[in-house]
């Protein structure tokens, strides 16, 4: 059986398993629409509430926290947080305190702290999340966390895993303010990097925790549910941190399409004319949402590097009409850098072209 019938078959099945939203071509990104998984493969979302009958018992109360250190890469220390408000039982309080101790032994304050989070139907082992996690412990000299929601964001029903956003944004804070006021970590070295919704899971986190934090970075980050419909304080923005680089590469579809960081870059356009970001009838050629997150893994240790080329509007960036400052995007962007931006790359890895670009 060929590629093109095995993924027809499927979506039939599914769509068979899942009837109780009819997946018409007219209500394409209105109740339904496509979406990488954690592995890059397009699945149907729902973009309408789960029915009155939709079990939410089984999903747990617990993400997990992993830390990495490049001295032990490959056997991270693992805490869960629970997401319930108010106190937790004894056991719980006890368990988390021990798992806790352990890895704030291996945390080490007087380096930098890079905390990474993953979208809708992914988890912490996602070929992206992992793909930046070790491209940094590769570099060495960095703490490094993911932080797996994997339970509450596995969910056909697009808007619970939104919801969830904020909760999961508030557990990453609390880990902020234990790193800071039991580690001395400065809050000024910690860097959160999301992709998708867990772009939104960072703002959150930055808006929750007691300090200013010095970076997030949002990779593509979700837009339905969020552009358009919620004020500033509902999504990641420039108040989130002193610094907010965004970068765009499925913008109006599945990414948002507006400026919402400090520095936003829209590499090749932002997505619009690549695959899998403007018709459904594109999805199996790929999909540029889960892009963003390799160019960013590509860029911590990148010889090349991605130059961008600063522009008027994003109007002039999706149409890669663009003539002013060149400044790097990833990893390495200048700090001090404002403005939209647009990138050409390769249309596979190596993706970053340097001067070519």
């Amino acid at each position: 059986m060929n590629w093109i019938l095995r993924i027809s078959v499927y979506l039939i099945a599914f769509a068979v398993a899942h009837a109780e939203v009819e997946l018409r071509d007219e209500d394409y990104n209105k109740t339904w629409m496509y979406m990488p998984n954690g592995e890059g493969e397009m699945e149907v979302a729902y973009l309408v509430e789960p029915p009155a009958e939709h079990d939410r018992s089984e999903i747990s109360e617990f993400i997990q926290f992993e830390f990495y250190d490049s001295s032990n890469p490959d056997k991270p220390v693992t805490t869960a947080f629970s997401l319930l408000e108010g106190p937790t039982t004894s056991t719980t309080r006890r368990r988390k305190r021990e798992t806790w101790e352990e890895l704030a032994d291996r945390f080490k304050p007087d380096i930098n702290t890079k905390i990474l989070v993953h979208g809708w139907k992914s988890s912490s082992r996602s070929n992206s999340i992992q793909a930046i996690r070790n491209a940094y412990t590769e570099r060495g000299n960095v703490n490094v966390f993911a932080i797996n929601w994997s339970d509450q964001a596995d969910n056909i029903y697009y808007l619970e895993p939104a919801r969830y956003t904020v909760q999961v944004g508030r557990a990453v804070a609390q880990l902020i303010d234990l790193l800071v006021e039991e580690k001395d970590a400065d809050p000024k070295s910690i860097h959160l990097i999301g992709h998708s919704l867990g772009a939104h899971i960072m703002g959150y986190a930055g808006s929750y925790t007691k300090y200013r934090l010095g970076r997030i970075t949002g990779l593509d980050p979700a837009r339905p549910a969020f552009e358009g419909s919620t004020g500033p304080e509902n999504h990641l923005d420039v108040t989130d941190a002193e610094f907010v680089d965004v970068i765009h590469t499925c913008a109006g579809i599945l990414g948002y399409k507006q400026p919402i960081g400090v520095v936003d870059f829209y590499p090749n356009g932002g997505g619009a004319f690549q695959p899998g970001c403007n018709q459904p009838a594109q999805i199996f050629t790929g999909c540029s949402h889960g892009r963003s997150c390799e160019y960013f893994a590509e860029s911590i240790n990148s010889k090349t590097g991605f130059l961008a080329t600063a522009c008027n509007s994003v109007v002039d960036a999706k149409a890669m009409n663009c003539t002013g400052q060149r400044i790097l995007m990833g990893d390495p962007v200048l700090q001090n850098a404002r403005g939209i931006y647009s990138v050409k790359t390769a249309d596979k890895p190596n993706f970053a072209l340097g001067m070519e670009g």
